[in-house]
């Protein structure tokens, strides 16, 4: 699989680039702290796993033996964290999917993933109504934006959010509107952002998505949408394998069929491959842009605006990351740890757009 993947050509410099955030090998403190939250998250997941894999009788003994495996890895980096090269949040997340696939867990989220996505898709007609009711274009776009972020809030990636989401089954799209940051965000280009897609429509964008559920389904699709009627054309781009609760690419094109029973926009779109599904070719929950899909890559050559979502492809990997087109990177801020360092509070609101200059 690894000779069929290509650097992006949307990369301002590839030989500059590189995709991780956080410096593990260098820095002993981020080091202490990130392998003490991802062995916890790994080991959260021991008590879900028969819940997530009803079908599945071994799943908490699956579960557990995969937690051993990651924390044997995690003892051996502690004595000589040169073994895992590179190491940081990305790869260490990478080796515990495999490990999860290894043994048996095809996609372990698999059936929570489709139990949100049958939820979001029941508010996804009034969602679209409620954004289209908006007359005045600027309130429109900050309303959308506010969809995605607040929908990136959906990741059971992030202990601060399974919290919530454990204690509280009201919680939806509005709670998490209410929970992010409120404007002006920690980074807010949105004005900018508003007036450039009032002027000059793109032709072509890449958005690599995240989570499957509110977050695609009452976030990103909406933003498409918008882009679309702009006949913009727009390429999602998803995972090849599964990770956490990560729309898959045949989610994506589940999703995208479903949404188009609902929305003609949407529906013309795909018959015109005005929206066109891609697959990364990534096997985690972060994104490097030098392994991405071939194909992708034909395409992102047409591409003059690319849109990275969430924090595993906008945070923990790429939120330095500099492109030859315009770019947009919108996460929400959910480790306090990682917010704190960048100089930031939990739950705060990267809505980065950058122009090429």
């Amino acid at each position: 699989m690894e000779s069929n993947k290509k650097v992006c050509p949307l990369l301002k410099d590839p030989s500059k680039y590189n995709p991780d955030t956080v410096d593990l090998i260098n820095d002993l403190n981020e080091r202490s702290f990130w392998f003490k939250c991802l062995l916890e998250m790994v080991k959260n997941f021991i008590k879900r796993a028969g819940i997530l894999n009803p079908d599945n009788p071994e799943a908490k003994q699956i579960a557990e033996k995969c937690f051993h495996s990651f924390k044997s890895l995690i003892d051996q980096l502690h004595h000589d964290p040169t073994i895992l090269n590179p190491l940081s949040i990305r790869t260490l997340l990478e080796f515990n999917e495999r490990k999860l696939r290894e043994n048996n867990f095809k996609d372990a989220w698999l059936h929570q993933k489709h139990k949100e996505n049958e939820m979001a898709f029941t508010q996804f007609p009034h969602r679209i109504k409620q954004i289209d009711n908006i007359l005045d274009e600027s309130l429109k776009w900050e309303q959308i934006a506010k969809g995605v972020l607040a929908g990136n809030m959906f990741d059971w990636g992030a202990k601060a959010v399974t919290d919530i989401l454990e204690e509280s089954k009201e919680f939806g799209l509005q709670q998490a509107m209410d929970t992010i940051q409120s404007r002006p965000w920690f980074k807010d280009t949105l004005d900018k952002w508003v007036f450039k897609i009032q002027t000059t429509p793109y032709k072509m964008t890449i958005i690599f998505v995240d989570n499957a559920g509110v977050d695609f389904v009452l976030g990103i699709l909406p933003f498409a949408r918008e882009l679309l009627k702009q006949k913009t054309k727009v390429v999602l781009s998803s995972n090849s394998s599964p990770a956490l609760n990560d729309i898959t690419h045949i989610e994506l094109k589940q999703c995208l069929e479903k949404a188009s029973k609902h929305c003609q926009i949407i529906r013309d779109a795909l018959n015109s491959e005005l929206l066109i599904a891609m697959e990364n070719g990534q096997d985690g929950p972060c994104l490097d842009l030098t392994k991405l899909d071939e194909d992708l890559c034909q395409l992102c050559n047409e591409a003059d605006l690319v849109i990275l979502e969430g924090m595993g492809r906008a945070v923990h990997t790429n939120l330095y990351a500099e492109f030859k087109v315009d770019s947009l990177k919108m996460a929400v801020l959910k480790n306090e740890w990682l917010a704190k360092s960048l100089g930031a509070e939990q739950f705060s609101v990267i809505f980065e757009y950058v122009p090429v200059s």
